[in-house]
């Protein structure tokens, strides 16, 4: 007795199916992958905003101490305390720009509402009109993100 193999023959239908769904499985493993990819860069911008955010929190805290040495530097009578302040100051300044924090520029500069807080105008012939003629407390920035505008009088021609 001759046992009968059954072999089993794919036609050329069974072969385009399975093409089809190769082809259907690459696509969807490519946009798995372009999915997964954009989680990715979502989640790492968004923890480089938390970053910056607290280091922000931080520094402008920082600035407010900064502040309060430029208000203590202009009433201070003792020539001692007053170099003392300084130092203190200038190292205090140093910090700041270690951690990447630059005053905004101001002074002659054409003034830029997104930089500046204007709090008023100046009759002078000094600067051109609408450029900036006395800063009146400093500005700073992280990089090109804004800490705090300069806060400003800007210059306007003597009637």
């Amino acid at each position: 007795m001759e046992k009968k193999v059954n072999h089993h023959k794919t036609n050329d239908t069974d072969i385009e199916a399975l093409q089809r769904e190769l082809q259907e499985e690459k696509k969807r493993h490519l946009r798995t992958r372009a999915d997964f990819d954009n989680f990715r860069k979502r989640v790492e911008r968004e923890s480089e905003l938390k970053s910056i955010n607290a280091k922000k929190e931080i520094l402008l805290d920082l600035l407010t101490f900064l502040e309060q040495f430029e208000q203590a530097k202009k009433h201070v009578q003792d020539p001692a305390a007053a170099k003392g302040i300084e130092i203190m100051n200038r190292q205090f300044n140093d910090l700041l720009y270690k951690q990447g924090v630059r005053p905004v520029e101001c002074l002659g500069k054409p003034f830029d509402p997104e930089v500046h807080e204007g709090l008023g105008y100046i009759e002078t012939e000094d600067y051109l009109e609408g450029c900036i003629a006395e800063g009146v407390c400093s500005g700073y920035k992280l990089g090109d993100i804004l800490l705090k505008p300069a806060q400003v009088m800007i210059a306007k021609p003597p009637e």
